[in-house]
């Protein structure tokens, strides 16, 4: 996968990190156009880190989806992920929840002074915040900034 390493040095914007579900429930109904048109915004940047776009590919593969969206579809969205998102690589990874696979999106949180961390995941929505990233459903996330 070809990353575009532009990391963003600039303090005033608001760093947002979304989670796999929400990308892989926009390619399956495009339920989440909204979010996308939100996340255009020119105030927020969006980071990353290669474990986070190499997971939202690898699932986004998965036999069990391959019925709700074509490849070419997942190849855009690629795309997209690599012109809009800064990249970041994260350290030692401490474990802080309930699901270890989840450790990841919270140190790269702490790491990147993220705002807010948009998912759909409980294990992650019921940490509720970790330094002062909020994290929070697509919903709250909307209501705040729509």
């Amino acid at each position: 996968m070809k990353n575009e390493w532009k990391q963003s040095d600039d303090d005033s914007l608001i760093r947002v990190i979304v989670d796999t579900n929400l990308w892989i429930s926009f390619l399956i109904g495009k339920k989440l156009d909204s979010l996308l048109e939100l996340l255009d915004n020119p105030w927020f940047d969006l980071v990353s880190t290669p474990q986070l776009n190499e997971e939202i590919i690898r699932v986004a593969h998965r036999e069990k989806f391959r019925k709700y969206f074509p490849e070419h579809e997942v190849k855009q969205l690629e795309k997209w992920m690599d012109t809009h998102f800064s990249m970041f690589e994260i350290g030692d990874i401490p474990r802080r929840c309930r699901d270890p696979k989840d450790d990841y999106l919270l140190e790269l949180a702490v790491q990147t002074k993220a705002i807010y961390l948009v998912s759909g995941d409980s294990d992650l929505l019921a940490i509720g915040q970790i330094g002062d990233c909020r994290i929070m459903t697509v919903a709250q996330f909307e209501a705040e900034w729509a």
